[in-house]
């Protein structure tokens, strides 16, 4: 029988290409049963894989000295067999009341945290969970309870960056009969009896009821489910991050969706796509209601806003749908440029410096722009275009509104708002980034030419 589960798990490494021969590999050792039977098993089998193993013991201080003595049996554990020991103690409830987390949370989150952490210090190519058979039920159900998608049906994942999982096929039976038989010792989390926690109520209450009346097997019934699930999820993530890359473009305010992927061509994937694009851009989750308001604003006139969660608005434009962090633009009044200066406002950094005839290089940057500087008077004024601000736009003919010429560039609605112009008295001479005017076009009795600079930081 120990043989039996032994090479089922070299089978399940092999298949799922979990490390390579040579991998230093450091197991999470809580002190129960799992973890045991995961440092034993890679301790017998290390030769065979050729790999280097540490143990690592996080105590989340939850259970007094229950908690401790967890620490001091993995401690002597590692001793007995031979294998490099750590621990680190971590501070569980303060952490979740600081971060309004749940205890149970909250220690996952410090417990991948200080395990990540020392991977990086030894060097280990993996970090090794014993997550059995069960555990990937628990996790199904609850996820599936709450209302999960296709990635939440998918279960624990095999692997996950450097974090693998080799005992996912190996039931909790099979584990303690293992240690059992060959007289093994191990600790128990009473808390494990206790019904406090979803969980813990699940796997005492729920699950076992639908093993003794439904279906004893559903534990290979639902990590074959979630195997499934795991393909169609990832299979559906590829596709809806092809369409992503196809249609939402990053922009210097956050990014630009086309209007072009809110056809009924892309409907059923337009929210994978768009939450894509969401946690790729802004590292944060979206939710299901962030996705219909964006959809909707599709359908609205230019200009319209929805506010979303994580403080990100979506602004309706002609050809897309702009997405980015709400303005804390503290630009207000005016502000001075000297010669020879800059000065930095929001975001931007603009100057003016005297410049001589050979080094002026006309581009197709709006950002630099060579002007004739003969009837320049400095200090110049920067601020905020107004309602009836106008300029005669180099090369035309007669004056523009600046909201007609920033209508015609296509500048979207956030930066049309946040749009600057540069004054010579109460001249606009530089629609700042986008175009000068006509009054100070360089001709051949220019005597001083002034270059203008702007750029983002």
């Amino acid at each position: 029988m120990n043989r039996k589960i032994e090479q089922n798990i070299i089978h399940f490494i092999s298949k799922q290409k979990l490390f390579e021969n040579g991998d230093k590999l450091l197991i999470a050792l809580s002190g129960g049963p799992d973890s045991v039977f995961a440092l034993q098993f890679f301790h017998k089998f290390k030769s065979k894989f050729e790999i280097e193993i540490t143990a690592m013991h996080v105590n989340h201080q939850l259970r007094g000295d229950e908690s401790d003595g967890d620490e001091v049996f993995c401690k002597l554990l590692c001793e007995e067999v031979g294998v490099s020991f750590v621990s680190v103690k971590v501070d569980v409830k303060t952490f979740a009341d600081k971060n309004k987390q749940s205890i149970e949370e909250a220690a996952r989150n410090l417990r991948y945290q200080k395990l990540s952490g020392h991977a990086s210090k030894i060097k280990a190519a993996k970090i090794v969970t014993a997550h059995n058979l069960e555990d990937n039920t628990e996790t199904v159900l609850l996820n599936l309870f709450r209302g999960t998608g296709l990635k939440g049906a998918s279960g624990i994942p095999i692997k996950r960056d450097n974090i693998i999982r080799p005992f996912l096929s190996v039931s909790k039976v099979d584990i303690l009969s293992y240690l059992n038989s060959n007289k093994i010792k191990y600790r128990i989390d009473s808390t494990n009896f206790e019904n406090d926690f979803t969980r813990n109520y699940l796997r005492n209450e729920i699950i076992p009821k639908v093993k003794e009346n439904i279906n004893s097997g559903i534990d290979n019934n639902i990590l074959r489910f979630s195997e499934i699930a795991s393909q169609s999820e990832k299979a559906i993530h590829d596709y809806a991050d092809e369409i992503r890359k196809k249609f939402i473009t990053k922009s210097e305010s956050g990014i630009e969706i086309s209007n072009l992927i809110a056809t009924e061509k892309f409907e059923n994937i337009f929210p994978n796509s768009i939450k894509l694009g969401l946690e790729k851009e802004f590292k944060k989750v979206f939710t299901f209601d962030d996705i219909s308001k964006i959809k909707s604003i599709f359908s609205l006139q230019v200009g319209s806003k929805a506010e979303l969660s994580n403080n990100v608005v979506a602004i309706k434009e002609r050809e897309f749908v702009l997405v980015t962090a709400k303005s804390v633009s503290s630009i207000s009044d005016s502000y001075e440029l000297k010669l020879n200066q800059e000065v930095q406002i929001g975001n931007k950094i603009i100057s003016a410096k005297i410049v001589e005839l050979e080094s002026v290089k006309f581009s197709s940057s709006k950002n630099i722009e060579f002007i004739n500087g003969d009837n320049i008077s400095f200090p110049l004024t920067i601020r905020k275009w107004e309602n009836g601000d106008k300029f005669q736009p180099i090369g035309l003919k007669g004056s523009k509104k600046i909201s007609d010429f920033l209508t015609e560039a296509k500048v979207n609605s956030r930066n049309k708002k946040e749009q600057l112009v540069l004054l010579n008295g109460n001249k606009i001479i530089w629609v700042v980034g986008n175009r000068i005017d006509e009054s100070v076009k360089i001709n051949n009795e220019t005597k001083r030419i002034i270059k203008l600079f702007v750029r983002c930081i």
